[in-house]
């Protein structure tokens, strides 16, 4: 992944947590359960170690959510996308 790619997936994970946290402070159901949020920041942390390689190589960390993970953070994302969330 270059520099752009992660910097969007980060604007994208950032995004959807916003929305999911909105919708709960709204009275709503949130999009993603605790356990879900815990493993989009994993992912979050993994892209910033990738960004500060540079700086710091042995401290890269590699994480990607799950593929069920992947399709509700995509299946959001469109619905913050779609409501000009962004």
């Amino acid at each position: 992944m270059d520099t752009n790619q992660i910097i969007q997936r980060l604007e994208d994970l950032h995004a959807v947590l916003q929305y999911c946290t909105e919708n709960e402070s709204l009275g709503k159901s949130p999009s993603f359960s605790r356990g879900e949020r815990i493993c989009i920041n994993q992912e979050r942390g993994s892209l910033m170690s990738q960004l500060n390689a540079e700086l710091f190589p042995n401290d890269v960390r590699n994480y990607k959510c799950t593929v069920f993970l992947e399709s509700k953070i995509r299946f959001t994302l469109k619905k913050v996308i779609d409501n000009h969330l962004t």
